[in-house]
């Protein structure tokens, strides 16, 4: 079941990135731009078409406007190809940040079309480089704590040879989440057309998805698949995905399914589609994690559940929202915090199930004696008709 999630979710991811591809006309190098307040960088804008009449001239617009009026950068001045030679297809101009921000430089002509969905130039101008520096830094702290989070339980599989006691309807939702968070990264920072719809919301945000964001996604994925090929090689006893799960994976799916045939038929943009993938992982976030907690209740007891997990998983949270509070002060674009709800909220929804795990591993059971007072959890517990979440009591 997994495996077909897994392909359902990425044949969608395909589709996706197929149907956001357009023609250009002219290129920017490089097509993104980050310089700091008195800073100064070169951009080559080249023409890629040459079966048009010459001379071309070109003029920028500045967020779609003609007039520099937010003065994020001095204005660009326009520049003129005056024939089809190889020496005269690319020209040179420079960026100067004025003040900090965000801008989106894109280019018309009267002997050309030139879209400004396919065309453009992003600029992010920061207070500084070296709080930049530092953002980075803090990115990757948090990537490598949510990564490494993955293999205590893996290594453990590996040791015990027996996935016996790893909750299969975790597993399955897991997969299906990072799966659907995978491709909201991958296409948003990818898709030039994505990112333009984006900056239409966010007309001086800063792009939420950075490279971390992609490789974590991408990781855990793959981490996830390790962890479901250990539960078909390794003894499992009765345990298998319940039907809770598998129902409540489904109807993400069909929703995800119904959501790309609409995107299809151009009623719905595909930066909405997008945020409909991360809506998904959003509710399997919040859900996955109900059980254990149920179960550490019921039992009294955290034995078997890695509290190094929880741990790392609570550094990765905190450390993400750092990261998104500074990148909001050195742009000064309070508004980017939200243009990411999904990683908002997975920030938030991780810290407060973590902080939930670590009251009950350090404050509730810690004197707790385990050997008389925790309820045996048997394997069969965990077969198909054991709720993923619990009952009233």
């Amino acid at each position: 079941m997994n495996s077909r999630y897994l392909f359902t979710v990425y044949s969608l991811f395909l589709f996706i990135n197929v149907t956001t591809q357009d023609s250009s006309v002219i290129s920017f190098k490089p097509s993104s731009l980050s310089i700091a307040v008195g800073e100064n960088k070169s951009v080559n804008i080249r023409l890629l078409k040459t079966d048009v009449t010459f001379p071309i001239s070109i003029e920028f617009l500045y967020d779609g406007k003609t007039n520099n009026t937010q003065c994020y950068i001095d204005s660009v001045p326009n520049v003129t190809f005056v024939n089809h030679s190889t020496d005269d297809l690319s020209q040179v101009f420079y960026v100067y940040g004025r003040r900090q921000g965000h801008l989106v430089i894109t280019a018309r002509s009267s002997e050309v079309n030139i879209s400004s969905v396919a065309d453009f130039l992003l600029i992010d101008i920061a207070r500084s480089n070296i709080l930049n520096i530092f953002i980075q830094i803090v990115g990757w702290i948090y990537f490598a704590a949510w990564s490494i989070s993955f293999y205590p339980q893996i290594i453990l599989n590996f040791q015990r040879r027996s996935v016996t006691g790893l909750n299969f309807d975790f597993l399955a939702l897991n997969i299906l989440g990072h799966s659907c968070y995978s491709v909201f990264n991958v296409v948003l920072y990818t898709s030039s057309k994505v990112q333009q719809q984006y900056y239409v919301n966010h007309p001086h945000g800063v792009l939420p998805v950075l490279l971390n964001d992609v490789i974590f996604s991408c990781h855990a994925v793959f981490a996830c698949i390790v962890t479901v090929i250990q539960c078909l090689l390794y003894e499992r006893g009765t345990q298998r995905v319940s039907r809770t799960a598998l129902s409540l994976g489904g109807i993400g799916l069909a929703f995800l399914f119904i959501s790309s045939i609409v995107s299809a038929t151009h009623h719905l943009s595909t930066l909405s589609l997008l945020y409909f993938f991360s809506y998904v992982k959003l509710a399997i976030t919040i859900i996955k994690y109900c059980p254990q907690a149920w179960m550490n209740y019921k039992r009294k007891s955290t034995d078997g559940w890695s509290i190094g997990n929880i741990l790392l998983d609570f550094t990765g949270g905190a450390l993400s929202l750092v990261q998104m509070f500074l990148l909001s002060a050195n742009y000064n674009d309070w508004s980017s915090i939200f243009g990411s709800p999904t990683k908002l909220g997975l920030g938030l929804f991780s810290i407060l199930f973590d902080l939930v795990f670590i009251v009950q591993h350090y404050i509730l059971y810690r004197t707790r004696d385990h050997d008389g007072k925790q309820i045996n959890i048997t394997n069969d517990d965990s077969n198909e008709n054991f709720p993923i979440l619990p009952s009233k009591v």
